[in-house]
């Protein structure tokens, strides 16, 4: 009786996850959203982008402009080509979105990233930061004329603070490309606190901050040299612009919000139209203001006329040459590949003992290999995206639990109980619990 009723209650923990699962991955367009979107922001918190993002997030839910949440999820690293990635390979049914400045198109071109825009659909572009270029008040340079002739004079010397890949790291291209001769020693100094430390320490000669940062900071010792737009700043009206310098350089950055490509565009134009009054609302207008963030929004053709021209300027710079992405699928089957030599060597070395030891070890050393070859076609299945996170780890397990109990027909409901209820289970708490997209 005991035995029948722990079937019945994992027969139903099975029912009630394969149905949360088949829910998720039906269509229901009409009703857009029916559950949390998920933004990911490809940095840490505490950043520029997330802080942006929460504060969207806020607004919405305090307007009440979606009847579904914003939930953020941060996937820093890989300069923010992990993040993108995550975005770019989920279901484009629009419940998963990414919110990456520009660092998408520069990072296509300098090739830290083998996507960019084009494999996107692009939503709408929030929040306008203005840059600058800001060295130590107590250092050498009290002017943009003395830094760009020494640039010149003593070419790949300067140290130059930005970030490699990101549009502070092509505003120093386009400042170098103003002056003949003129060289930096770029170098990727990592976010506002970072970049104001090796100010001050003397580790850089110059760096690029946003408007924000140079007015959160400047009460440590900093100088403006120029403001990187195409007017001075009201708010730092004796700051000039590089162009009036005679260095015409232009450099601000936006928070562009993506979705996977392929997205139905009236859910595009959906939550582009959400991001447009969130931008609107008093909260966030308030809070841009306190940020030095202008609060404007790009939509449609205006959006996609942006994102052209900048491709088409960034493709004419000169960048370091590619840098690729390590492949995940390759290096498993490498270390698989590995460890399962490994095991036929030492199934071979013990062959030297008494023989019931040897078969008994034998036995074993090839349990071990095969399942070692279930874990590769697992990792491959996923990773190339052939088979869905559920099945393929069902097959993994009633595969390899099969094996391991050498065929055994009475354990084989056990294996299909346990595979399922974990396979859909852990779907049900990645994806609704901890709103983690699975493959």
């Amino acid at each position: 009786m005991v035995k029948i009723l722990a079937h019945m209650i994992v027969g139903l923990l099975i029912a009630v996850s394969a149905f949360q699962y088949f829910k998720l991955g039906s269509s229901g367009s009409d009703a857009f959203p029916q559950r949390p979107i998920r933004v990911i922001v490809p940095f840490s918190p505490g950043g520029g982008t997330d802080t942006y993002v929460r504060i969207l997030q806020k607004a919405i839910k305090d307007n009440d402009l979606m009847s579904q949440p914003l939930v953020v999820m941060n996937k820093p690293g890989g300069g923010a080509t992990i993040g993108s990635t995550y975005v770019k390979d989920a279901k484009n049914d629009g419940y998963t979105m990414l919110c990456l400045h520009e660092a998408l198109l520069t990072s296509k071109v300098t090739g830290q990233s083998p996507h960019g825009p084009e494999a996107f659909e692009a939503v709408a572009a929030t929040g306008e930061v203005g840059m600058l270029i800001i060295v130590n008040e107590t250092g050498p340079f009290q002017s943009m004329e003395t830094f760009m002739d020494e640039a010149k004079e003593r070419p790949e010397t300067l140290k130059f603070g930005v970030n490699f890949g990101t549009p502070t790291h092509f505003a120093g291209i386009q400042l170098e490309n103003t002056v003949p001769g003129a060289r930096f020693r770029l170098v990727s100094a990592g976010g506002g606190a970072s970049r104001l430390a090796a100010l001050m320490g003397g580790h850089l000669d110059a760096a690029i901050f946003s408007v924000g940062e140079f007015v959160r900071f400047r009460s440590n010792g900093l100088r403006a040299l120029a403001y990187l737009r195409e007017e001075r700043l009201d708010e730092l009206p004796d700051i000039p612009t590089a162009e009036e310098l005679g260095y015409p350089v232009y450099s601000s950055n936006l928070q562009y919000w993506w979705y996977p490509k392929g997205t139905d565009s009236k859910t595009v134009d959906y939550m582009a139209d959400v991001l447009k009054k969130a931008m609107e609302s008093d909260y966030t207008v308030n809070r841009s203001n306190e940020l030095r963030i202008d609060p404007r929004t790009i939509v449609g053709e205006e959006l996609q006329d942006r994102i052209d021209r900048k491709m088409q300027l960034f493709s004419e710079m000169k960048t370091s040459e590619r840098l690729d992405l390590p492949d995940v699928v390759f290096w498993s089957f490498v270390f698989a590949a590995i460890f399962g030599v490994a095991v036929i060597a030492k199934s071979k070395s013990s062959e030297a003992g008494t023989t019931a030891k040897n078969d008994e070890l034998r036995l074993r050393f090839d349990k071990a290999f095969w399942v070692v070859g279930m874990c590769a076609i697992y990792v491959l299945l996923m990773g190339l995206g052939i088979v869905p996170f559920v099945w393929a780890t069902s097959l993994f397990l009633v595969g390899s639990g099969v094996y391991l109990t050498n065929f055994d027909k009475g354990r084989l409901i056990p294996i299909l109980e346990t595979a399922f209820l974990l396979s859909f289970g852990l779907h049900f708490v990645f994806t609704d619990l901890f709103a983690i997209q699975l493959p």
